[in-house]
């Protein structure tokens, strides 16, 4: 239950990109497994998750706590993956429950 904050922030160098300018950006989170031999067995653990724990997501957005975040989305499908929309232009920070 307890949530992350992570600060999106636009990087861009003077001039790059310019035609992103004015418009909102879309980032896909998605949590992985760290361990090489576990990574070939994602999809297999994803499932034992989803029947040992029926409902339960492995990662959510926080959105109460989140600002700046535009469509939140968890897709129910992909435990592990959330995207949302936000503005480069205005502070963004999402907060996310692993």
């Amino acid at each position: 239950g307890q949530s992350y904050e992570i600060r999106m922030l636009d990087n861009r160098k003077l001039g790059e990109l310019p035609e992103i300018n004015g418009k909102l950006v879309k980032s896909i989170f998605r949590v992985v497994f760290h361990d090489r031999r576990l990574q070939y067995t994602e999809h297999q653990q994803l499932e034992g998750w989803r029947w040992n724990r029926p409902g339960d997501r492995i990662l959510d957005i926080d959105i109460p706590m989140s600002v700046g975040i535009i469509d939140p989305r968890a897709n129910p499908t992909q435990l592990n993956t959330v995207e949302f929309l936000w503005d480069p232009a205005k502070r963004t920070s999402v907060f996310i429950q692993v």
